[in-house]
């Protein structure tokens, strides 16, 4: 039944379908309708054939995720058999219409791809991942904001089904990556699983590997030419999540380009030509329209004799409340209404509070209380101090407390001597053995301490490699080197995880530490950005991991000292890490900076 929607229909008695909007997805249509319930315009994508139930599923998902980048969806649902999506307005050009006209800046294609990764970074904590990025979904409003469309939505139209974490999160990374290779030159490196036409010329092929931006535009910064040829290369090398390619691109300034452009622009031929037209041309200022303004100052010159100029009055005192209100009578006219000025019709209306009403005598005797509402509540006089004798009280059994304790120590260990009667002198203890009485039992000097042998340097490591429990060939091998160079700035970091648990694909991951040589060591210290999780160090190898008694095991921190009980001599170590730390950037993260064995 989807011809009977169209221009007038009312889907689900709420939304007003108005107007078409162009759609590049096979059997989906895009309208701008209207909310009649909240009276807001929204754009509603009506699903007319292909996975219909997936992508509602879909949509529900990415309703669940809430960011300013991302597309909001406000309702899902079906009308005579036909699904829709209701989501908010875009006001936006697409990076497609932006760089029908020319590249981006190098600048403003680093921080409208920063923008969109950060969004997706967050669906992707979330477990939502839009699998389908490409030019038309990435949108820059007129007022520099970057949002992106079809979170999961239009995945799931295509047919494509999410994979385990780290493929997923590593396709959007790749995509991401693709737009900052068109922002930067206008292009579109295109991939065999390509579902969806981009509407941006393909980018030129060499030896089966995209041409590097720098080659096609000049300018282009060195990392960013390093980071899209990398990416984009035969390799899985580059980031493996958006929030990989946040750390890439950041910092970035402030978007300055993009302005509203109605949708309805690029549905003709060459529509889209016209609406980058739009958004790059510039704009002919157009004839200003001259206003008859008046001073403010001259309308109070042109005010009559003896009438008080308008102004914000001071604040109405608070009016008085009785339990036996007094006699009023509503016919009276008040001070304030006859004193109002007559202001020039060039004006606006003044905002004045208004004025208190006339009160005739009562229960106050028509004093009004206009300079104190609150003069008749006398303050009570500061009450005066009084002598407080419980701190003497307190000083004085203090001390007589204090005074018995002494007389009963002495009496209790001090003996009275029976030489004399009366008199009670201190016995001098006897010499010790070996005390030299002449010398007046001054003690003998102790012998000088055994000098302590000097400590030899610390075990030397030769080399470490990466353990994953699900991989033979480790965890993220790349830069193993830097966990051990000696330059606490550079550090190795692993995967990015949805939960400290490593998203519950593994048990945990290792660190193999192999030493020069087989010697003594009595603990390891690491070098940690990041806090919390958990790490164990046993005396194995890396091919029994987890096997052996567990020397020293703590929670990491910035520095996490693993001291053993006793020392071993072994020739390699294993370090475990059975939960994951959280970075500064919140993320669940292993970054370790440096590894010493002591």
């Amino acid at each position: 039944m989807t011809e009977q929607v169209g221009p007038g229909t009312v889907l689900a008695g709420r939304y007003r379908v108005v107007d078409p909007l162009p759609s590049d997805l096979e059997g989906v249509s895009v309208w701008q309708a209207t909310d009649q319930i909240l009276d807001r315009p929204v754009r509603v994508r009506v699903l007319r054939s292909g996975a219909v139930a997936p992508a509602l599923d879909a949509a529900r998902r990415a309703a669940l995720v809430t960011d300013a980048r991302l597309v909001r969806v406000l309702d899902v649902g079906t009308h005579e058999g036909v699904g829709y999506v209701v989501s908010e307005q875009i006001t936006g050009a697409s990076l497609a219409q932006l760089v029908e006209r020319g590249a981006l800046t190098p600048d403003q294609a680093r921080a409208v791809v920063g923008e969109a990764a950060a969004a997706l970074e967050v669906a992707r904590r979330r477990g939502v991942h839009h699998l389908a990025l490409r030019p038309s979904v990435v949108h820059v409003s007129s007022d520099g904001r970057v949002v992106v469309s079809g979170l999961a939505i239009d995945a799931a139209l295509l047919g494509v089904a999410p994979t385990d974490a780290r493929e997923t999160s590593r396709r959007d990374a790749v995509d991401l990556v693709r737009l900052l290779y068109t922002g930067l030159t206008g292009r579109w490196p295109a991939a065999d699983d390509d579902a969806v036409s981009p509407r941006v010329p393909a980018a030129p092929v060499l030896d089966g590997t995209v041409v590097p931006p720098a080659e096609l535009e000049a300018g282009v910064p060195n990392d960013l030419d390093t980071l899209c040829s990398v990416t984009l290369g035969p390799h899985e090398d580059g980031p493996h999540s958006p929030g990989d390619l946040v750390h890439e691109l950041e910092p970035w300034g402030e978007i300055r380009i993009g302005r509203s452009v109605d949708d309805r622009d690029g549905a003709g031929a060459g529509g889209a030509v016209a609406a980058a037209a739009a958004v790059t041309a510039p704009e002919v200022p157009a004839e200003p329209v001259r206003v008859a303004r008046q001073s403010v100052r001259s309308a109070f010159d042109e005010l009559p004799q003896g009438v008080s100029r308008p102004g914000t009055p001071p604040p109405a005192a608070p009016t008085r409340s009785s339990a036996i209100p007094p006699a009023r009578t509503s016919a009276q006219p008040t001070a304030a209404a006859a004193a109002t000025p007559t202001l020039p019709a060039s004006l606006p209306p003044v905002h004045q509070a208004p004025a208190a009403p006339a009160q005739e005598p009562g229960w106050d005797g028509g004093l009004g209380f206009t300079e104190d509402p609150f003069a008749f509540v006398e303050e009570d006089e500061a009450p005066r101090r009084r002598f407080d004798p419980t701190a003497l009280v307190l000083v004085v059994v203090g001390v007589a407390v204090l005074v018995g304790l002494v007389v009963a120590a002495r009496a209790l260990f001090v003996q009275p001597d029976r030489g004399e009667a009366g008199a009670g002198t201190q016995t001098e203890a006897p010499p010790t053995p070996g005390e030299d009485a002449s010398a007046g039992g001054a003690a003998p000097e102790e012998p000088p301490a055994a000098e302590e042998p000097a400590a030899g340097p610390p075990p030397a490591i030769a080399g470490i490699r990466t353990l994953d429990p699900t991989n033979p060939e480790g965890e993220r091998v790349e830069n193993t080197e830097r966990a051990i160079d000696g330059d606490p700035s550079t550090f190795w970091f692993s995967y990015t995880y949805n939960r400290p648990d490593f998203g519950g694909l593994k048990e945990g991951i290792g660190i193999e530490v192999r030493l020069a040589e087989e010697t003594t060591v009595s603990g390891v210290t690491l070098a940690v950005n990041g806090t919390g999780g958990g790490v164990e160090v046993r005396s194995t190898t890396g091919d029994a991991p987890t096997q052996g008694d567990v020397l020293a095991s703590g929670t990491l921190g910035p520095t996490t000292d693993l001291t053993f009980a006793e020392p071993v001599r072994t020739g390699s170590l294993v370090l475990w890490f059975t939960e994951l730390p959280t970075n500064a950037a919140g993320q669940f993260r292993l970054e370790i900076t440096e590894i010493t064995v002591s």
